[in-house]
């Protein structure tokens, strides 16, 4: 035997094995996980952060569910800025180590070593001390909503204060309302792969037999409402004080949260009487109030923008109380320019809108159907306090 032949015949398999250990590795990591256990008491976030961990593996992609995101300090205003780089970025597979290309600086990094795996769990290695241990996530719950309103609080800090509107035709409405850039009103059509990533996202939430309220025990945080729509009309509204959800929740958050950051926003006229900034909205009748909730008022909010100017008359059945002012937290001095519409008072039938001006003018919206109705029941009414 040549010695050449020899090589061949010896080192050949040997590397097909390697590959095929390599893809089989791979292959196996393809799929959706779940940290399901504290091994390390550092592998925990510190208490009032709630970040759950988990990933998702393609043939070439990996999502992190968290997302790629840090905030640098701007030279010039000394702020903060979000650098949001998505969730997805490129991984490899090498002497069973995971590398990915860190979107920041396009570098390949080692990320974690994999200690173990079976079929449905996964225990990867960052280093000595830091285990993290996963199962595969096998539930994938269907769409029951056409369109998800996400709108966030401030907090006591510079938490982002945004309202998004995001429906199945991809249409986008947007308010940076403080602590972000833009701030304003604006629109934006973006593609169907993203409409359906997020949409998936909440899917996987199974926002059916989620509760209305969550909250965290203690104070100063920000508050996160998500309203869900189908046919027009509200299906469920999730309040969650501190993401105190549970994580699919949490993770379904960071992808339309940074959305604005990623597409082409369009400023919607900043001049027209409708636009001043305003949120909280509650209906007043008789003794009785009813108080919606940030993302509902965005919902009321885009129903309204996108209805028909009319001159009709009509008896105001609620007396439309607000929240909002005519300047955004967080912005440049500049910026904090007056709108040159003041509002007076608002009275609307549940189908009609009258938005009254301090200046005399006055415009009439009908929306084609009845909001309050269609929405809420009697029994969302309650009666008024002293604070109201």
């Amino acid at each position: 035997m040549t010695k050449l032949k020899f090589i061949y015949l010896f080192f050949i398999p040997l590397i097909l094995s390697c590959e095929t250990e390599k893809k089989n590795t791979k292959n196996n990591l393809i799929g959706e996980w779940s940290k399901i256990e504290k091994v390390e008491n550092n592998d925990y976030p510190p208490p009032g952060f709630n970040r759950p961990f988990g990933i998702g593996f393609t043939e070439n992609k990996i999502e992190l569910f968290n997302g790629f995101k840090r905030y640098n300090l701007d030279s010039v205003t000394g702020k903060r800025q979000l650098n949001y780089k998505g969730t997805f970025t490129d991984y490899k597979v090498k002497n069973h180590s995971i590398f990915i290309l860190n979107p920041f600086n396009e570098n390949w990094e080692f990320k974690w070593k994999i200690k173990g795996q079976l079929n449905d769990t996964l225990i990867l290695i960052k280093n000595d001390t830091t285990f993290i241990k996963l199962q595969r996530i096998k539930e994938i719950k269907s769409n029951s909503f056409d369109q998800i309103i996400f709108s966030s609080s401030g907090c006591y800090g510079s938490c982002p204060i945004i309202d998004i509107s995001i429906n199945n035709k991809n249409k986008i409405y947007f308010q940076g309302e403080g602590y972000v850039k833009p701030l304003g009103f604006y629109e934006s059509l973006i593609d169907s792969i993203k409409t359906d990533y997020i949409f998936s996202k909440f899917a996987k939430a199974n926002i059916d037999s989620l509760k209305s309220d969550y909250a965290v025990g203690h104070t100063d945080d920000e508050s996160i409402t998500t309203t869900f729509v189908k046919d027009g009309q509200i299906i469920k509204t999730i309040h969650d004080y501190g993401k105190a959800g549970p994580k699919e929740l949490i993770w379904a958050y960071v992808p339309i949260q940074n959305l604005y950051t990623e597409i082409e926003l369009d400023r919607l006229e900043k001049d027209e009487p409708f636009y001043p900034k305003l949120h909280y909205y509650t209906f007043e009748k008789d003794s009785k109030i009813l108080r919606l909730e940030k993302s509902e008022s965005f919902f009321l909010w885009t129903e309204i923008k996108d209805s028909k100017i009319v001159d009709t008359k009509f008896n105001s059945k609620y007396s439309i109380g607000f929240r909002g002012n005519y300047t955004y937290w967080g912005a440049d001095p500049n910026e904090k320019r007056k709108h040159p519409y003041e509002l007076d008072k608002i009275e609307s039938d549940g189908k009609l809108f009258k938005f009254s001006f301090k200046d005399q003018k006055s415009i009439t919206y009908d929306l084609g159907y009845n909001f309050i109705e269609r929405n809420f029941k009697e029994s969302d009414f309650k009666k008024k306090t002293k604070y109201d």
